[in-house]
Parts: structure tokens; C-alpha cells; sequence
């Protein structure tokens, strides 16, 4: 008799409600699909993501459930372990803020993963066939050869775009970001040739993220790549994330175009030097402005869509901030521009600075976890207040993509690219930006409380 597993990817809730990113596309829990193929073929296997539609209790009734979680949908993710336990069915927690928090983790769920959890699951599994679950598994982080393929065909469908990654890890030490803790600084690499026969299997007309934390790391590696895809016929639509510094190597530029490669996202962060060092990227200071705006422009010069990420809040904004922020990206012709604010995790320097120095404003965890994002304000700005900022925010994503404006940019981003794919999802993103930017007053209503 064949056992069933349920995996799910939580919704982000607040007050009831399900809440969306503040602009970005759903895509794939590519994790869930990588548990789904190392679960043998005797388990049958679902998967549900609530960014698609929400779990519906136990119609269908598994054997056991694996849930992700990040930060701001944790409270969900406990919340579901805690109805099914109800119904005696074990449940395995893993993700992110499980290994940031195993502790806490454990008191919601019958085991916890930290780390990857393919490297645990095919031992957790056994374990629990034979009737000995154990609270708790180390996945560690196995080599990236011979990767079983993730099971796609699970996935409930809906998705803008697919994802896949050719490596793991970062050797940054950003203090909002928990990655690089996350890894112990290790960066792990796939075989050229299993990524391209992995990019051959999605289909050409959909966009492809790669969702590497610095893809161009290797840049060499990079290039091997897309000359593969070149060479095998395999144009793929590709959006890439990695530093701005990428913009300084025009054999990486050109074959990116080559390989069909539509968008970079580069985090920019900020205009201020002395943000930059204090929040880790001491890497973007030589860029400045000036240095910015250069490389942006080569990206468009090799046709390449641009989105710029930026963050508010850091200790050294002020009121001005804002204003100087609207401008650069409008000079810079930025296609696709993100304004986070400033959001401390656990897992972070960050998040522990900002509790020593007595600045974080939530008082009431797991539930206040839901306010963990980086559309809200959470804790006390150096020289803002949080009202100040959450404005402050709030009127620079309106102000940039007011109406007339969005048009024009558009056009701008056609006139770089020459893409009607590249144009449409600028216009897309900054309109869903637009409309997002009116729910940042919408504050968690015990904040400071």
C-alpha cells in the first residue's frame, strides 16, 4: 500500500488575509520539487502552494506533510502543522527560518530540517517508514553533481515564469541577509552540462529566473554556459541576478544577449558610501552614482532590461532620500525599479543589531512574524520616524510609476531592449507596484505595542 506526502509552500497571512509581494511574480517552490524526487516512487506525492491557491484541509488525507517557511509566512506554515497534528498526521518543517529558528520550529512540528533538506530526506524518510522519526535533521550541503531532476509536473501551474539555479551559496556578508549564514559562506557549483540539459527540458516561449543568490560570481562559468545553450539551439528567456559589476564584462554581456538573457537584477541598495559599508556591499562603493549610472548603461547597450533594487531605512536616510532616489532612477532609465524598506530577519546581523539596540518594534513573535516584510515598517529608523518612512516609500513607488510616466518608461525600456517581452514586463511590474505601494500604510496593528 503506497504512502501519501503532502508538501506545502505556505501563504504569507496577515490579519486573515492572504497578502501578495509587493510587485514580484509568483514562481515554482523549487525546493518542493527537488523533496518530491528524492521521495521514492512507492510515496504519492502533491504538492500545494498557497501563493496559488490556499490548502484545503484534509480532503486529501497524507500520511505525512512537509512544509517551507520563510520569516513572513511562518505563522501560517505553524498553523497548518498544528491542524494536521490534530489529525495525527506528523508533520516535517524546513526552510530558511526554520534553520534560523530550529528551536522555536520545534515546538510546532513533529521534526525539523536545517540546512538543505535533500540532504536529510532520503535518511528522514527511512525514519519514518520504520516508526522512528527524529526531531530533528541536518541536511548539510552536499555536492551539486548528478542532482536528481526536480518534479516540475507536481507543481499546480499558474507561474509567469520557471526557475531553476546553477549554483548555491554566497561569499557576501550582507547584514540584512541571511543566505550567506544560511550557507556558512560555502559557494557550490553545478556541472555545466547538467544545467544546460536542464534548461533544455523548459519550454522556450516561458521566462526562466535563475535563481542563483550571484550567478556571476564565475563569470567564466557564466559565459560556458550561454555558449552551450548557443551552441545546442537553446535560446532561453533568462532574467539573472547578480552584482552591478557584472556590467564591466562585455564577453558576459554579449553572450547573455546570445543565449536569449531579458533582464539583470542588480541590488543597488543605495546612493550612500557609508550605508553601503555599514550594511556590507563596502563591493558597490567605488561604483557611487556615477559609477552606477556607467554600468546601467551598458547593460542597455547590450539590450538587457534592468531591475534595480534599492532599500530605505538604513541608518543613514533622511527625508531628502527619497527625492534623490526618484531622481537617479529616472536619469538611469532603471526599467523595472524595487524599493524595499528596510527589513531586519532572523538569521541576520541586522536583526540582532537592531534588538540590542532596543529598535525593534514587534513585541509579539510567531504572529508578528507576518509583519517581517519589506513593505512595512518594523522597527525604529535612525533619523526617520516610521510614519516618515512608510510615506516616504509609499510616495516614491507612486511617484515613479504615476500614469503618464509608466508610458514613457516603457517606451525606454523598448528603445534599450527592442523587446516587446522586456516591455511588457516593465510595464507590468511598475504598474503592480504602483498598486501595491497603497498597502504600506496598511501597518501591523500591534507594532510598537
Amino acid at each position: 500500500m503506497s504512502r501519501r506526502l503532502l508538501l506545502i509552500n505556505p501563504a504569507h497571512m496577515l490579519n486573515g488575509r492572504v497578502q501578495r509581494g509587493p510587485a514580484q511574480f509568483p514562481i515554482p517552490p523549487l525546493n518542493l520539487g527537488y523533496v518530491a524526487a528524492l521521495t521514492p516512487a512507492s510515496w504519492e506525492v502533491r504538492i500545494i502552494d498557497e501563493n496559488l491557491r490556499l490548502e484545503e484541509g484534509l480532503s486529501w488525507r497524507p500520511d505525512l506533510v512537509g512544509l517551507t517557511a520563510l520569516t513572513p509566512n511562518a505563522p501560517r506554515a505553524y498553523a497548518l502543522a498544528q491542524q494536521y497534528r490534530a489529525a495525527g498526521i506528523p508533520v516535517v518543517l524546513g526552510g530558511i527560518h526554520a534553520s534560523a529558528l530550529p528551536d522555536e520550529a520545534a515546538r510546532y512540528v513533529d521534526a525539523v530540517v536545517v540546512g538543505e533538506a535533500e540532504g536529510a530526506w532520503p535518511r528522514l524518510l527511512a525514519d519514518f517508514e520504520a516508526g522512528r522519526l527524529q526531531a530533528r535533521y541536518d541536511g548539510g550541503f552536499d555536492a551539486l553533481e548528478s542532482l536528481v531532476p526536480p518534479r516540475r509536473d507536481l507543481y499546480p501551474g499558474g507561474y509567469f515564469t520557471e526557475v531553476a539555479f546553477t549554483s548555491k551559496g554566497c561569499l557576501g556578508h550582507c547584514d540584512f541577509c541571511s543566505i550567506w549564514r544560511f550557507y556558512a559562506q560555502c559557494y557550490r557549483t553545478r556541472p555545466v552540462d547538467d544545467v544546460v540539459d536542464e534548461l533544455a527540458t523548459l519550454p522556450a516561449h516561458k521566462m526562466v529566473f535563475l535563481a542563483d543568490d550571484n550567478l556571476t560570481l564565475q563569470p567564466g562559468r557564466v559565459i560556458e554556459i550561454c555558449q552551450q545553450l548557443v551552441k545546442r539551439g537553446l535560446r532561453r528567456r533568462l532574467t539573472i541576478q547578480g552584482a552591478i559589476t557584472l556590467a564591466d564584462n562585455e564577453e558576459l554581456l554579449i553572450w547573455l544577449k546570445r543565449a536569449g538573457c531579458v533582464y539583470v537584477f542588480v541590488g543597488l541598495e543605495s546612493l550612500n558610501g557609508e550605508a553601503l559599508t555599514q550594511i556590507g556591499k563596502p563591493n558597490l562603493l567605488g561604483a557611487n552614482a556615477e559609477g552606477y549610472r556607467r554600468r546601467l548603461a551598458n547593460l542597455h547597450r547590450h539590450g538587457l532590461g534592468v531591475y534595480g533594487s534599492f532599500i530605505v531605512g538604513l541608518d543613514q536616510d533622511t527625508p531628502e532620500t527619497f527625492a534623490q532616489l526618484e531622481r537617479f532612477i529616472l536619469e538611469a532609465e532603471i526599467d523595472c525599479a524595487l524599493i524595499n524598506i528596510l527589513a531586519p530577519l532572523p538569521g541576520t546581523l541586522l536583526w540582532e543589531r537592531l534588538i540590542a539596540e532596543g529598535r525593534l518594534l514587534l513585541r509579539h513573535f510567531p504572529d508578528d512574524y507576518a509583519c517581517c516584510t519589506q513593505d512595512r515598517v518594523y522597527f525604529q529608523p535612525a533619523h526617520l520616524t516610521p510614519q516618515q518612512l512608510e510615506e516616504g516609500a509609499r510616495q516614491l513607488i507612486v511617484r515613479l510609476n504615476r500614469p503618464g510616466l509608466l508610458a514613457r518608461r516603457a517606451r525606454r525600456t523598448w528603445q534599450h531592449t527592442h523587446s516587446a517581452l522586456a516591455t511588457l514586463i516593465a510595464l507590468e511590474w511598475n504598474r503592480r507596484s504602483r498598486v501595491a505601494a497603497r498597502r504600506i500604510p496598511d501597518r501591523c496593528e500591534n507594532v510598537g505595542t
